[in-house]
């Protein structure tokens, strides 16, 4: 990229939890004011970094606003330890943000930097999310923050990410400079000539069609494995830790497999539902301000459809909270327990997130 006499500023979003800022004595904070000025050091121009969607201004409707952002060359970095993908709004911006990209083609402008953990992330993790982080070969600076801020490590981690940045910019400005829908431009009158309205209106029906069996597989498995766990803890009993680590063995193997089967069809629940949020998003932005009934109202149906029952599952994943919680105990005293409710868990989470999502989809503006 050429040097930027103009300060011309790109835009970075970053999604990180907030308790490992306060672990690492402000970090966070530290490494991206300390990337602003690399940057500017390197290119002339400025970034402007986003910690959270209040910051940036996109409020409740936060989620159709990343395709123009993404349009606009914006950068989603996300700052991993192994505890952000235990944040509910964390996972929800991850999965937001990669939907978006993939349907764009331009993934390349996420940018994961891990600081703490980076050996947990790998391509058999039982955490989609993890996985994901892992596939977009994130960037380790595990190092640099365990070495703190000023040292040569930590500089040198920063001149690299900044290098990475320039870039991830220039392709972007490359790839999308044809693209109408930029920050600061008006909206077009006609659709975008790139984006094949038809093809994602079948796409939409397709997933809406997939959709509704895999909820019902998914609730089901929830309900197996809700009822296991429920009988199986009614025979535990005030006894001798001896017997209680039998009983939990025991326990284990007959959760186990209702707790591989949760973990399974939820999963694939919710890469449909990710699918299919960046789609109607996708779809929504190109309906607003333009003529096109049928294609609305087809969108109505499709969220319709998808979104009907959702309410009395979100009942039933909050009842089952208060099982998860109770059940915490008796992991910690057994390991194979501990083991093999762990699948479930990461089912009963991609539910929650999941059902999170269709819940949005009914505050789209269509007409």
């Amino acid at each position: 990229m050429d040097a930027n006499p103009a300060g011309q500023g790109n835009r970075i979003f970053v999604s990180y939890a907030h308790l490992d800022d306060e672990l690492l004595n402000q970090a966070v904070e530290h490494f991206t004011s300390d990337l602003r000025s690399f940057y500017s050091a390197k290119t002339g121009g400025t970034l402007e970094v986003f910690f959270d969607r209040e910051s940036i201004g996109w409020g409740t409707d936060w989620r159709r606003r990343i395709d123009s952002e993404l349009r606009g060359a914006s950068i989603f970095m996300p700052i991993i330890t192994m505890q952000y993908f235990n944040r509910p709004a964390c996972r929800e911006e991850l999965n937001a943000f990669h939907g978006s990209a993939e349907l764009l083609g331009a993934k390349y402008l996420l940018l994961p930097i891990v600081i703490m953990g980076a050996s947990g992330i790998t391509a058999d993790s039982q955490m989609p999310e993890v996985r994901l982080i892992e596939r977009i070969q994130f960037e380790n600076l595990e190092e640099a923050f365990l070495a703190g801020r000023g040292t040569r490590e930590w500089r040198e981690a920063l001149s690299r990410i900044a290098d990475k940045l320039v870039t991830i910019i220039s392709q972007a400005e490359e790839n999308l400079s044809a693209v109408a829908a930029v920050a600061g431009v008006e909206k077009s009158e006609e659709l975008n000539e790139e984006f094949d309205l038809f093809q994602h209106f079948e796409q939409l029906n397709q997933l809406g069609e997939a959709l509704t069996p895999e909820l019902e597989a998914a609730t089901q498995d929830l309900t197996t494995w809700c009822t296991v766990v429920q009988e199986e803890m009614q025979k535990f009993s005030p006894t001798s830790p001896a017997v209680l680590r039998s009983r939990s063995v025991v326990m284990a193997a007959a959760v186990r497999e209702p707790s591989l089967k949760l973990q399974e069809s939820a999963t694939t629940f919710a890469q449909s539902v990710t699918e299919a949020d960046a789609l109607l998003r996708a779809v929504v932005s190109q309906l607003v301000g333009v003529n096109t009934s049928h294609g609305a109202t087809l969108a109505e149906k499709i969220i319709a459809d998808v979104t009907q029952g959702s309410t009395d599952l979100q009942e039933f994943l909050e009842g089952l909270g208060e099982i998860l919680e109770m059940l915490k105990t008796m992991e910690i005293m057994s390991v194979p327990l501990r083991k093999a409710i762990k699948p479930g868990r990461i089912g009963f989470t991609k539910l929650q997130d999941s059902i999170k999502t269709i819940d949005g989809w009914r505050g789209l503006s269509i007409r």
